[in-house]
């Protein structure tokens, strides 16, 4: 479930949310008041944990089998963890 404004009760959209992440956690606003939001400093550590830490694990297990098998866990570990760490990220009030 997406994060709600905690004035306003309206919900972020996933774009604005998946729009702060890759552009290095800029603070968002509410479309309704306007209220400006911060990811929260753990959210930080775990975006960039669930971002890389797979990825490692997986080369780590499948350097033994293939480059090609790591290959093609990278090309879809990171777009699905990409997809939902905006349901995971959490804003606080600036």
């Amino acid at each position: 479930m997406m994060q709600r404004c905690e004035i306003c009760q309206t919900s972020f959209t996933w774009k604005q949310v998946s729009k702060s992440l890759w552009l290095a956690y800029k603070p968002i606003a509410c479309p309704a008041c306007g209220k400006l939001y911060k990811v929260q400093f753990l959210s930080r550590i775990l975006a960039s944990v669930l971002l890389v830490g797979p990825i490692f694990a997986f080369s780590s297990f499948a350097y033994p089998i293939s480059t090609y098998a790591l290959i093609f866990g990278v090309l879809v570990l990171f777009p699905v963890i990409s997809l939902l760490l905006p349901y995971i990220l959490r804003y606080r009030l600036a």
